[in-house]
Formats: C-alpha cells, sequence, structure tokens
C-alpha cells in the first residue's frame, strides 16, 4: 500500500498541519481495501497519458466531455482533445507559462488547476498563477488569454456570452467570451484560515451560486454580478482553529427550485432559490462535490463514508462505512451505480439503492483527485500522473 501522505488532498495536509504531533490513539485509520463478490464488471475501453498529470499538488483538474470529445489537461500546461469513442488524440498544444503573480511559485510551469469548461464552441481553463486561457474546442488553437489577479481553483462558468471565475482572495469576475474584457467583479471576504480549494460555480435562474469559505453560499445575478442573498449553510461556532474551518468548498447543486450545498466541519443544507431561506439542515462534513439523482443526494464525506440522503428530507438513506479514509473522490451515478475512485486508484460500484459494493477495478496505483466525469456508458477518470482512461460496463 501506498503511504498515506499519497492519498491527501492539500486541504487534508493542511489540517493535519493544524492539528499538530498527535498520538498513536489519534492515528488516521485507513480501511482496507474491500473484498467483495463482484456482480457487475467494469473493463477498461481506451486509455492515454496527458502529461505528467497532476501530480501531489492540489488540483481540481478533471475531463470534461463536450462536442464528442474528451478534454483534458495537466498542471504544466498540456491540453488535449481525443475522440470519446475512439480514444484518438483530436489536437494537443501546450499554454505558455507567463509566470505568477505570486512571489513563490514564478516560472515554474503554467499551475493548470482550475479544470475545463467547454462551451460556444470554446473550451476555458484557469490556474494557479491567475491566467485564464480560452481554446478553440476544434483546434486547440488560443482565442485570448489574460493574467487575473487571483488564484483560479475551480471550473470557470460559461454563461451569457460571459467566462465567470472564482479566485481564491474571494473575488467572483466576469469577461467577455468574445475578447477577454472585464464586465462585472464581486468581492467576497476570506476568513484568514481556509481549506486550499474553493467552490465550483452553479447557474441557475440566471444567477450563479456558489459556495463560501466563511460557512455561506451566495448568489448572484450573471447578468450584472449583483448580489442576491446569502445563506448560511454553517454557523461559526469559534473553538480551536480546525473548528473554526468551515469552508464550502464543493460546488453547490442547483435542481428545480432549491439548491444544495456541503461545507467543511458544518452541515448538508437545502435552500430555496427565490429567497434563500434555509429549508433543512442535517450535520454532515464535506468538502467534494455532491451528485444528484432522482431523490437522492449523494456524498462522499470528509472522512471517507459514502452517504445517500433524501433530497426532499434530507435523512439518510444509507451510508457506506467500508472506504473509510481512503482517500475518495466526489460520488458520479455511473450506469444506475454510484462510483467512486480512491487514493489507490481503485473505482468502487456500490448500489445506488443500498449502497453494498457491486463492483471493483484497479486503474492506476497512482491514485485519483478529481472527480470521474460521466456521458452516456462511459466514464472518464484522469489519474494523479496524468493517465486518462475510459471506463465501460461488460
Amino acid at each position: 500500500m501506498k503511504q498515506w501522505s499519497k492519498s491527501l488532498v492539500a486541504s487534508v495536509v493542511l489540517l493535519g498541519t493544524l492539528a499538530g504531533c498527535s498520538s498513536n490513539d489519534d492515528e488516521i485509520k485507513i480501511a482496507p481495501l474491500p473484498v467483495i463478490q463482484p456482480s457487475v464488471e467494469v473493463e477498461v475501453n481506451w486509455e492515454h497519458s496527458v502529461g505528467d498529470g497532476t501530480q501531489d499538488y492540489f488540483s481540481k483538474l478533471s475531463p470534461i466531455v463536450a462536442y464528442g470529445k474528451v478534454f483534458a489537461s495537466d498542471r504544466a500546461g498540456i491540453v488535449a482533445a481525443f475522440d470519446t469513442e475512439t480514444g484518438d488524440q483530436v489536437w494537443e498544444v501546450e499554454v505558455e507559462d507567463q509566470g505568477s503573480i505570486f512571489s513563490f511559485s514564478s516560472g515554474i510551469d503554467a499551475q493548470l488547476s482550475g479544470g475545463i469548461s467547454a462551451g460556444y464552441e470554446k473550451i476555458v481553463i484557469g490556474a494557479e498563477s491567475g491566467m485564464l486561457y480560452v481554446l478553440a474546442q476544434e483546434t486547440g488553437e488560443l482565442v485570448w488569454k489574460i493574467q487575473t489577479d487571483g488564484e483560479i481553483l475551480s471550473s470557470p462558468l460559461l454563461s451569457d456570452n460571459k467566462v465567470i471565475v472564482s479566485m481564491g482572495n474571494g473575488k467572483i469576475i466576469a469577461y467577455d467570451l468574445a475578447d477577454g474584457k472585464e464586465v462585472w467583479s464581486y468581492q467576497q471576504d476570506v476568513p484568514a484560515l481556509t481549506l486550499r480549494g474553493i467552490s465550483g460555480l452553479t447557474e441557475s435562474q440566471g444567477a450563479t451560486f456558489f459556495g463560501l469559505p466563511n460557512g455561506k453560499i451566495g448568489g448572484v445575478l450573471i447578468n450584472d454580478g449583483r448580489a442576491i442573498w446569502e445563506a448560511v449553510v454553517t454557523p461559526q461556532t469559534g473553538g480551536n482553529e480546525l473548528a473554526s474551518i468551515i469552508d464550502v468548498d464543493s460546488t453547490p447543486i442547483a435542481f428545480g427550485e432549491s439548491i444544495y450545498a456541503v461545507g467543511y466541519n458544518g452541515n448538508l443544507a437545502a435552500i430555496e432559490i427565490r429567497s434563500g431561506n434555509v429549508l433543512w439542515k442535517r450535520d454532515y462534513s464535506a468538502f467534494k462535490s455532491m451528485t444528484l439523482n432522482g431523490f437522492s443526494l449523494y456524498l462522499t464525506t470528509a472522512s471517507g463514508h459514502v452517504v445517500s440522503v433524501d433530497r426532499r428530507s434530507g435523512l439518510e438513506i444509507w451510508s457506506q462505512l467500508g472506504l473509510e479514509n481512503r482517500g475518495l473522490t466526489a460520488p458520479v451515478i455511473f450506469e444506475g451505480y454510484v462510483a467512486v475512485v480512491d487514493f489507490e486508484g481503485v473505482l468502487h460500484l456500490m448500489s445506488s439503492e443500498t449502497g453494498e459494493f457491486v463492483g471493483q477495478l484497479e486503474i492506476d496505483d497512482d491514485g485519483h483527485i478529481a472527480k470521474p466525469i460521466v456521458d452516456g456508458n462511459r466514464l472518464y477518470l484522469q489519474s494523479k500522473d496524468g493517465l486518462l482512461s475510459a471506463i465501460s460496463i461488460k
């Protein structure tokens, strides 16, 4: 088994550092790889390497499927497109390193970290260095790039002919998709102590919604950036330094008239979109994004439990504890099953109704951090060393 340090995202590394030295009694115990009797067989359809991946850096880089292609990138600046069916490479480019606005990380590589978004015949990706790149989806040709004044740690949102980015310094900025000119900006307050990472942006009813590092979820109008409301997911309770970290780093989910969000050291909440009123709250701690299917919300908690919750009431349907502390990705629904990948690169399939293990496949022992991507009957994964895999059920 790999050392546990290989499975930690930077968020958890930070928490461990803050906790200081611990006794043997406090040592994190990692669940062994479950031994199962699979009822579902999984196979790899094709694989390709995309640069050197993200290695052990914190990153939300994950592939995206659009225009019949899978787009993927590595931290250093390689961006590539592959045919979804055959896996044949369509194009590959390397975006230029422009240095960094941060003195401690200048000139090493492009530091791509925010994840890829697609729309309007373009793909967009941001970097820790503050660079924002817009490429033509058909050829990979650079359309424009701009240096922002903050780290871009989550996927941009493309809407209303705008590129909207959320930055580590608390800013949300909208740029004109045609030429990169700033349209509007919104500033949030950022606590002194937060997790490494920020929430992605979700669109609904003409607004974009996002988690905040102060335990809230907020929304602004896409047209002009005006704030509409903020709602408390997790209240500030004080206590020690670890207890004060209440970031909502997972990307909210919009469905119907509700927004669903979950925070670290806090709560899972359902919030009414129009008013910002909290409909219900339940005690869960998570920093990975959730997924929704039918009446169920699925999440991986900070301790590695996979949980199904009724979205109407917040009542727990089932909880799978067999992957505790195995550094799980966010869950996705794949061919009706709940899928996660752990720090050893093992794909786990669970029944969406009971949480029982039904399938298992080792993909790449370098491990995974990014959320898997589902498109039709294919699951796409990218490992920390850059291996892009297309998976299907036999």
